[in-house]
């Protein structure tokens, strides 16, 4: 896989209730060869706030084009500074924009105001 996008909360949210833009993004992500990146705390936050959307989440894990990304202790303490620089606190936010530098991508997501607070620099494909 060449390249790749880092998913977001409500890029499951809009996955959970079968948004035909999520869908798209995957079919394009299988046939051009791309990741979609999913950070630990964006899952957390969606199986946390979408309790109903289980096997849905399951079964976008088992989707050859994406791959789950760990919180480290090492990624954390990094994530914690990014959001202290940035005067901010939104953990699976910071998650996912520190993801997205340290890979070079834009996030994917439906709500980027949230990432953008974090830092509003990021690239950041919307839905």
């Amino acid at each position: 896989m060449i390249g790749g996008k880092v998913v977001d909360a409500s890029t499951l949210a809009a996955y959970a209730v079968g948004d035909l833009a999520v869908a798209t993004w995957l079919d394009v992500a299988r046939w051009s060869g791309i990741a979609l990146f999913l950070p630990e705390l964006a899952l957390i936050e969606a199986r946390s706030v979408l309790p109903w959307a289980q096997d849905q989440f399951a079964e976008l894990l088992d989707h050859p084009s994406v791959v789950w990304g760990p919180m480290t202790a090492t990624v954390a303490d990094q994530v914690a500074r990014r959001l202290d620089d940035a005067r901010v606190f939104d953990g699976m936010a910071g998650h996912v924009v520190h993801v997205a530098r340290e890979r070079g991508w834009p996030a994917l997501s439906a709500d980027p105001g949230r990432l953008l607070h974090v830092e509003g620099e990021i690239e950041v494909d919307r839905l």
